[in-house]
């Protein structure tokens, strides 16, 4: 088994939800032949570098895999056969994949209860 990094963009118009069964529909091409999928991440809507059928924006969405060869090619086949998946690219990884948050992914707001508070700073 070998391990890939795939990334899909999607509609910008489609709902969390949407986009979560499009994620557990591939995951289940994946699975079912006795693959893993090693790490989904949902980078949200961002602005495209370029244009794509008058779309500006789209829902980006990265998936590590293990899988053979085959089923790689299906999973492609299925994101051309979707009209709400803008664009995708999959790419074998050479070394394991890193399974901690990729640098694209956005940091999660920080919560002013977590700073610790410092007499020294005024504020």
């Amino acid at each position: 088994m070998l391990q890939y990094e795939t990334i899909f963009v999607t509609e910008p118009t489609l709902t969390e939800e949407e986009v979560d069964v499009l994620i557990k529909s591939y995951d289940q091409i994946v699975v079912t032949p006795g693959g893993k999928v090693l790490k989904v991440e949902k980078w949200g809507k961002r602005r495209l570098a370029y244009p794509i059928g008058r779309r500006e924006e789209g829902v980006y969405v990265l998936m590590v895999i293990e899988c053979s060869p085959q089923f790689v090619k299906e999973l492609e086949r299925r994101y051309r056969m979707n009209d709400q998946i803008l664009r995708h690219l999959t790419v074998r990884v050479e070394n394991e994949a890193q399974l901690g948050p990729s640098p694209v992914m956005k940091p999660r707001p920080i919560d002013r209860e977590e700073i610790p508070s410092d007499p020294a700073i005024a504020p």
